[in-house]
């Protein structure tokens, strides 16, 4: 599960990093930029080394260049802290992408804590789209309960021509019967939240 939870996690999340290569810094910050603290950063966020380039390329418009030397020393800092086993967790259940980053003789702590982390961070995202799947019948179900209303209070009145009624009854019939397969989906849904928020809290106690 901790590796599925992983592959998900870089599915949903890599593309962020990709958004942020795009323009990562202005004119005047590259004008102004200390290179170490730069690459302390990036290892601290756990990019990965093609950070740089991004960096270069923005800066190439201000006419700077990176110092590379400064800033793979202050990323080589930065990945030493990323890649402790606590912050492994951190991230892992803030559903936060490992690029694998890090270096051989830290990664295999640092991903069995993230491992941990992407579980806890798969439990609640399988909470959380039960609630919202609930949450969406409850709303369909609302309305066809309003819809249902509406034409009892039609059917009440006197001037209805005999087809007309006859086809509004029908609509309430169908809408009943929805009204209850959702009601009835609701229902299993509620006992498949109680089931995965067990779970969760098994997983959660110390």
């Amino acid at each position: 599960m901790a590796g599925a939870g992983r592959n998900a996690i870089l599915g949903a999340a890599a593309w962020l990093f990709g958004l942020a290569g795009c323009a990562t810094m202005t004119p005047a910050e590259c004008l102004r930029a200390d290179w170490r603290a730069i690459g302390y950063e990036d290892g601290l966020q756990g990019h990965e080394r093609a950070m740089l380039a991004n960096h270069r390329q923005a800066c190439a418009k201000a006419g700077v260049a990176p110092d590379f030397d400064a800033y793979h020393a202050g990323r080589d800092d930065g990945i030493r802290v990323f890649c402790r086993p606590a912050n492994g967790f951190r991230v892992g259940r803030a559903g936060i992408a490992y690029l694998g980053v890090c270096p051989a003789h830290l990664e295999g702590a640092f991903l069995a804590e993230y491992d941990a982390g992407a579980v806890i961070f798969d439990m609640e995202s399988a909470v959380s789209e039960v609630l919202r799947e609930i949450a969406s019948l409850e709303y369909r179900m609302e309305e066809a309960e309003n819809d249902i209303a509406r034409a009892e209070r039609t059917l009440a009145g006197d001037d209805l021509e005999a087809d007309r009624r006859k086809a509004i009854r029908q609509d309430v019939k169908v809408l009943s019967r929805d009204a209850g397969r959702m009601s009835a989906e609701r229902d299993q849904l509620l006992v498949e939240l109680a089931i995965r928020e067990e779970r969760l809290r098994e997983h959660l106690r110390p």
